[in-house]
């Protein structure tokens, strides 16, 4: 064995294999949950994950973002085994929590978009929000360039959606918010929009 553990980890799992002794592996898992807007629901929502031997990866609680029917919006990325997810979800109904969406795969388009002007100016929290509030389509990834207060600000902006006819929704929303408030759109792809 070397200074940085067992050289042959196979070795063990096709012993455990052989023994007739199933690995759990583990899954990485997005869930998209509701809370109501009250105190002690992000409790209510973190508890269960942590007595399902599940690992926070990351979350994201915003208050500002609710969703259409004025529920708090929290997106948790975690780590457990697969076996137990049922048993999570079921937990997390029986606290109250509702459970929107599981895992990540329904955001299949994918869009990235330049936005050139004052962006900050005209509220960048608010451009982002419109773009998800719809629940159709999420801003995913978000780069800022400012060369100076006055000056106008570049972002690049990621967008994605679960199919063609949502994310056109989403960009028409941008370009909605785009010319209220005076922003350019590049499509990074193809151009202008």
């Amino acid at each position: 064995m070397g200074a940085y553990g067992n050289p042959y980890p196979f070795l063990k799992e096709e012993l455990l294999r052989i023994r007739g002794i199933r690995l759990q592996k583990n899954v990485r898992t997005s869930l998209r949950l509701e809370l109501k807007d009250k105190p002690g629901q992000l409790l209510a929502a973190i508890e269960p994950i942590s007595k399902s031997g599940a690992n926070i990866i990351t979350i994201s609680h915003q208050r500002d973002t609710k969703s259409v029917n004025g529920a708090l919006i929290v997106d948790i990325v975690i780590s457990l085994p697969e076996k137990r997810l049922v048993e999570l979800m079921d937990a997390l109904r029986a606290n109250g929590v509702a459970i929107v969406r599981i895992g990540t795969e329904h955001l299949t388009c994918t869009k990235t978009f330049i936005l050139i002007g004052h962006i900050l100016h005209t509220d960048l929290t608010d451009t982002v929000n419109r773009i998800d509030k719809e629940n159709v389509a999420e801003v995913t990834e978000l780069d800022l360039v400012m060369p100076g207060m006055a000056e106008p600000s570049t972002a690049k902006l990621t967008i994605k959606a679960m199919n063609e006819v949502e994310m056109n929704q989403a960009v028409t929303t941008l370009k909605d918010i785009a010319a209220e408030k005076h922003l350019l759109i590049i499509n990074q792809i193809g151009g202008g929009l």
